[in-house]
């Protein structure tokens, strides 16, 4: 076991190694060609018009929000304590009998429901850490109804028996006000209409039907692959002297591998690309990857490159790349190539949430260590180069909503805010930003995203002095905040 943790280790370093540029640039300065850009401003102008033309039909409520304490006792009679939970002790005298238990008063409390993988329903209630302060979570799976219910001067209970592995232990919401989930105020309504008009929301990146790839996927036995592709694949090693693995060790190899992988497309255009037998055993194994599968990324290529760009942009969707580490940009140049060959199809539906999957580092990956963060860009240039609204697309995603459209794109606060250190209309995003945080007719919870929106974007500016004015200017919309939650936000 440790003979594969250190091979695993070892090859995230030399990915990281050959890595570290990413995404090849044109001349453009961009990861889309000129002409590939072409295609997709048209698209963008013609979005751009449908939403000029559209009404807000739609109401957007808030997600469901309340305000609460929160209890943690881990000493003393804990039974006893959660009798008088359930008998709905009053909180101070609660407070005033356990005095050793942990308090947090005065905390937004925000709940909501989802699916697991097993088609579990989970309600959860959750709060977000201000200042000093965690966040914390009580979730439940039996009778999702029965939390519906009124809640004020009520108790939620979390008890936990003891156990070899941790103490008994109670924690618990006491609430102070009703949930309530209002309607979202129109100009915030239209942002978040802005999102599903150039998102679109009847479509997603990969099949419903999508296997999970990558290098910590054992591949299928070699003579279970499908024949076509098999016979490409051994036409292009022998015609290409593909460099087979001998004694030496990994990374010497991937030197090798790199350098025959660098050049292998100039052979194929100059010896292969118009050999019939070459396009025959192509076209076999791309009919045969679409109808019983066992893509992969050169298939692909090949495909994209000689064949049919439509045909390789199926076969990559039908495939979720699983990187192998938090250094493992596979999964990234995946997405990379679909949201290329999208733009290539004018398939604007795929392009764009492929595009926004890179910018919120959305993947599946063993972990997302900020150490691999260095050689991944956001690229929201290229967004705004398209003349996207770019600052209604990106806050429109960090709002949450109770009532989204189905397929609604949800944006990570923490990349968001990375991405939004890099644009070109700094001035305009902060204001806004700043400007939601101060706004009453915003709620609550959404106030305070923009407010972790705002954080992140503010630690990813280069400039101290401009960081320093950002968190002055940050102080002013905080003090606007309801005082429950203001007070608990400090700037040391």
């Amino acid at each position: 076991m440790k003979k594969v943790a250190l091979f695993l280790t070892t090859l995230c370093s030399i990915i990281f190694a050959f890595a570290q540029g990413e995404f090849r640039q044109h001349d453009n300065g961009l990861m889309y060609h000129d002409t590939t850009m072409q295609q997709l401003e048209f698209i963008v102008d013609s979005l751009n018009l449908k939403y000029k033309s559209c009404d807000l039909f739609k109401t957007y409520y808030t997600i469901p929000q309340a305000q609460a304490h929160y209890v943690k006792l881990d000493t003393g009679d804990i039974k006893q304590a959660k009798a008088d939970m359930e008998a709905n002790m009053s909180f101070a005298d609660f407070v005033k009998k356990y005095p050793n238990s942990d308090l947090e008063k005065d905390l937004l409390v925000i709940k909501f429901t989802y699916l697991t993988y097993d088609d579990e329903e989970i309600v959860k209630f959750k709060n977000l850490g201000l200042g000093d302060g965690y966040g914390h979570s009580i979730s439940f799976t039996d009778q999702p109804g029965r939390y519906e219910q009124e809640v004020k001067g009520e108790w939620l209970i979390d008890y936990s028996e003891k156990t070899d592995y941790r103490d008994e232990s109670i924690r618990a919401y006491f609430f102070t006000t009703e949930f309530h989930r209002d309607p979202l105020a129109d100009n915030y309504a239209r942002m978040v209409l802005y999102t599903d008009c150039m998102i679109d929301t009847t479509s997603q990146v990969f099949k419903e039907d999508a296997e999970r790839t990558g290098w910590r996927y054992e591949n299928e036995p070699a003579d279970s692959t499908p024949s076509a592709i098999g016979m490409l694949g051994r036409y292009i090693h022998e015609k290409t002297d593909f460099p087979e693995r001998g004694e030496e060790d990994g990374e010497t190899y991937w030197r090798r591998y790199t350098i025959w992988d660098s050049l292998k497309f100039e052979r194929i255009d100059q010896e292969l690309a118009g050999k019939p037998t070459f396009q025959a055993l192509l076209k076999n194994a791309a009919e045969e990857a679409l109808k019983e599968g066992g893509s992969s990324d050169d298939l692909e290529a090949y495909i994209s490159r000689y064949y049919d760009k439509n045909i390789a942009l199926e076969l990559k969707r039908g495939r979720i790349v699983v990187g192998g580490c938090s250094m493992d940009d596979s999964p990234r140049i995946h997405a990379q190539n679909i949201a290329i060959l999208s733009a290539e199809a004018v398939n604007w539906e795929v392009f764009l949430r492929a595009h926004l999957d890179i910018m919120n580092d959305r993947f599946e990956r063993v972990s997302d260590g900020s150490y691999a963060w260095a050689g991944r860009k956001t690229y929201i240039r290229e967004l705004e180069e398209l003349d996207i609204n770019v600052t209604d697309l990106l806050l429109g995603i960090s709002l949450r909503i109770d009532n989204p459209s189905q397929n609604h794109y949800f944006g990570s606060i923490g990349r968001l805010g990375r991405a939004l250190a890099e644009t070109k209309y700094a001035d305009e995003v902060e204001n806004k930003m700043l400007a939601m945080i101060a706004d009453e007719t915003l709620d609550d919870y959404n106030r305070v995203l923009i407010y972790f929106l705002f954080l992140n974007y503010n630690h990813h500016i280069a400039d101290e002095n401009e960081q320093q004015a950002n968190i002055e200017q940050l102080k002013k919309a905080v003090a606007a905040m309801p005082t429950y939650l203001s007070e608990k936000i400090t700037f040391d």
